[in-house]
């Protein structure tokens, strides 16, 4: 009798041994971020049941839009690039998620890097990212634009001082014509007419301000 008794026992503590592991193992359940739970473990992995009875995503973690994850978001610690793979386009930088080179924060979502603005008219958030990149720039609609008196040259990858006609100069991408017609470079320190591309109209200074060109009827 006794030794039944004490397979029972044996039995019945090895039982609660492995149901303790599994839970363990498992650690959390199935409750979406905003759905009520009763403690920590009926909530997703990477939340917690906070005190109104509902599962919040921990710090440093984001839910999905349908709530059934929390991925990574910027500031979490991490010590290698795996433990950021939920967040796009992000890599473990001195400790913490980042966004990767050439990307940056989505300000509407910590979990998500956005491409940097390479050229003018690309899509920004704010206007210093347009500044960080392009110097004399604003964030207008959503894109990147040089501001007034100011346009973008390849050659710098920067909105540099607009030099029109007769203005001086050091290089030809700074010289540009007030309208489709005038191509102009730079001479001798100053921007001129290319040759044959001024002949649709006609540019005058009076007394040292320069007239926009009148097209002539041909």
């Amino acid at each position: 009798m006794n030794d039944q008794i004490f397979k029972f026992l044996l039995f019945f503590a090895s039982f609660q041994l492995l149901l303790g592991l599994e839970q363990d193992t498992l650690g959390y359940g199935n409750v979406k971020i905003g759905e009520k739970c009763e403690r920590d473990r009926n909530c997703i992995p990477n939340s917690y049941c906070r005190a109104q009875k509902t599962c919040l995503c921990e710090q440093y973690f984001s839910p999905t839009l349908d709530n059934s994850m929390c991925i990574a978001s910027a500031g979490l610690n991490c010590a290698n690039d795996f433990e950021c793979n939920t967040m796009a386009n992000a890599a473990c930088r001195q400790g913490v998620c980042a966004c990767k080179d050439s990307y940056i924060l989505d300000i509407n979502n910590s979990s998500n890097c956005v491409i940097k603005p390479l050229i003018v008219g690309d899509r920004c958030q704010r206007t210093d990212e347009c500044q960080d990149m392009f110097g004399r720039a604003m964030c207008i609609n959503e894109r990147c634009e040089c501001i007034s008196s100011y346009h973008f040259v390849n050659e710098t990858g920067k909105c540099i001082q607009t030099r029109y006609l007769y203005h001086t100069c050091s290089n030809d991408y700074e010289c540009k014509g007030y309208d489709t017609f005038s191509i102009l470079e730079c001479k001798k320190n100053e921007c001129v007419c290319k040759e044959g591309t001024c002949s649709k109209g006609s540019i005058v200074t009076v007394f040292g301000i320069l007239v926009i060109p009148i097209l002539l009827l041909i």
